[in-house]
């Protein structure tokens, strides 16, 4: 289907064009209605005039202007007329017929005057006298011949005559010559009188050239006015659209930068008061969010690479122990004895790692579904002391406190917040000396708003939260608060705001010597996140270090 030129167009053109196609209709409207007014009124002072010529017995202004005035003097015969044509059979009675051909030459009356009944100043008329027989027996023209008197037959001459017994004015008509020139005619019937005039009909016309000659050249001039109005008007009109459109520019050139690849392109000062400028303001907020969307995708998929790489890689170094070890074995290296038991056990070892491994990896995926956990009443001081416990027997030359001693119950699955506190302690016990000092403390807080600064063991300040993890816990909701503290060297602040990603560790060197694969932390802020918490780390150098967990206390 061939799509018409105009819907090619441009916004701004159609809008310019419409504009103009509009204007241009309205005035050549006012144009025509302009020319054609201005024609009726001329028509209507053209009656005025043929009527004065053809009143018998009436003034100017017909019935009711003014009464009966004086009746004009008789016009002379044609035979009076200095070079009067000749006059047809008096015999002849041409009722029905048309008015005999009859040359007019008389234009001026004798000594140069104007002829009698025809005003100075009134052009393009004729008077002419027909007796009751229909023989033309007088002609009067001034401007114009008698070959171009209007062709009227008798009977129409006395259909149209006005009856001045009746008091009748004459009313004026159009009527066309032989050429087809247009005439406005009016007929009177004129009675005998004294003077030897007989009864005659008297028709006067005057010609319509002068009034469609005004009328054309006004619709001209009305034409030409409008044409230079509509050149202004589509410069002004292009001018307003062009400016107005200026913000839908705007629009399009952010969109071609973002498109290129600059998420940062933005359009320009959008007016909030026009419809263009709070659309520019809409997708200035549209273009933020998309940038923010594709910033954390990006970001995303940078975390999931590095996450893919340290996960292969901390799988990759069991496996590449096994496989030393398997190696070991088939080739006699360990012969049966202590060395093949040494050998046995490393392999052991090497695949309960691997095994963790893949098991905090396929927790953090189940985290990660928002999977629903079980929901049971857990009390946070028992999973303490448990942990507390589990930590002497593991690690019997540290010093682990348990401090607080009221129970605090909370909503959620027992096995995973065991998960979270054991990932808290053993995480402070691996990555501070020897003899620092562990302590777990358990509290809550009320429904008031509460300003509970943390407590770094060392300083005994109030240090500032550098990482959090979860929802946002209005102060006035009662909250469970489980704290990990030590008196370590505290979180490098290079290495805190990233404490809770996954596979994350300071030692860039990825030394396993001490410290585990870096799950740990991920795994504790997933948990918590997954239960509607928030975990959160204030840490100061050598002010030790302080993970805070917080829990919708259960009601």
């Amino acid at each position: 289907m061939i799509r018409p030129p105009w819907r090619r167009w441009t916004l701004r053109t159609r809008m310019v064009v419409a504009v103009v196609a509009l204007a241009g209709v309205a005035l050549l409207i006012t144009d025509f209605v302009a020319a054609t007014t201005l024609r009726h009124y001329l028509v209507q002072q053209l009656d005025e005039d043929v009527l004065r010529l053809a009143n018998v017995g009436f003034g100017r202004g017909g019935p009711g202007g003014g009464g009966p005035g004086p009746v004009p003097s008789p016009l002379p015969t044609a035979t009076t007329l200095p070079g009067a044509a000749p006059q047809p059979d008096p015999t002849a009675t041409p009722t029905t017929a048309a008015v005999s051909d009859v040359t007019c030459n008389v234009q001026d009356a004798p000594g140069g005057g104007r002829a009698p009944n025809i005003p100075p100043g009134l052009n393009d008329a004729i008077v002419l006298n027909y007796d009751t027989a229909g023989r033309l027996t007088y002609c009067l023209a001034s401007d114009v011949s008698l070959a171009e008197r209007p062709r009227l037959t008798f009977d129409e001459i006395k259909a149209h005559a006005a009856d001045p017994a009746a008091k009748q004015p004459p009313r004026a008509f159009t009527a066309t010559s032989l050429s087809g020139q247009e005439f406005r005619v009016a007929v009177s019937h004129v009675a005998g009188s004294r003077s030897g005039v007989g009864e005659h009909y008297r028709v006067a016309a005057i010609s319509l050239d002068r009034v469609d000659s005004t009328a054309n050249l006004m619709l001209l001039i009305g034409l030409g006015v409008g044409a230079l109005v509509l050149l202004v008007l589509g410069f002004v009109a292009y001018s307003v659209v062009r400016f107005g459109l200026r913000p839908l520019t705007n629009m399009e050139h952010a969109a071609a930068q973002i498109a290129g690849g600059d998420l940062t392109a933005r359009v320009p000062d959008p007016d909030p008061h026009t419809e263009p400028g709070r659309l520019g303001l809409a997708l200035n907020t549209m273009l933020s969010r998309i940038e923010a969307a594709v910033t954390a995708r990006a970001a995303s998929e940078q975390r999931l690479r590095q996450f893919l790489a340290d996960a292969s890689h901390e799988l990759r170094t069991p496996l590449t122990s096994i496989r030393g070890f398997a190696e070991l074995y088939r080739r006699g290296g360990a012969p049966p004895g202590p060395e093949l038991d040494e050998t046995m056990s490393r392999i052991e070892q090497e695949a309960g790692r691997m095994g963790l491994l893949v098991e905090d990896l396929l927790l953090l995926a189940a985290l990660d579904e928002e999977r629903p956990l079980q929901q049971s009443r857990v009390d946070l001081l028992a999973v303490a002391a448990d942990t507390v416990r589990d930590a002497h027997v593991r690690n019997p030359q540290r010093t682990v406190e348990l401090a607080g001693f009221e129970p605090v119950c909370v909503l959620g699955d027992e096995h995973r917040l065991r998960q979270v506190a054991t990932n808290l302690v053993a995480n402070a016990l691996q990555h501070t000396p020897p003899d620092a000092r562990v302590t777990l403390r358990i509290s809550h807080r009320g429904g008031e708003p509460v300003d509970e600064p943390f407590e770094l063991p060392v300083a005994r300040d109030s240090g500032p939260v550098v990482a959090a993890v979860g929802a946002e816990l209005d102060a006035a909701v009662p909250v469970a608060i489980v704290e990990v503290s030590d008196t370590g060297p505290g979180v490098p602040p290079e290495h805190a705001s990233r404490i809770f990603e996954r596979l994350y560790r300071a030692d860039p060197h990825r030394a396993r010597s001490h410290g585990g694969a870096g799950l740990g932390l991920a795994i504790a802020s997933a948990i918590v996140k997954a239960h509607g918490g928030r975990i959160e780390l204030a840490t100061a150098p050598g002010a030790g270090s302080t993970f805070r967990v917080l829990l919708p206390l259960a009601t």
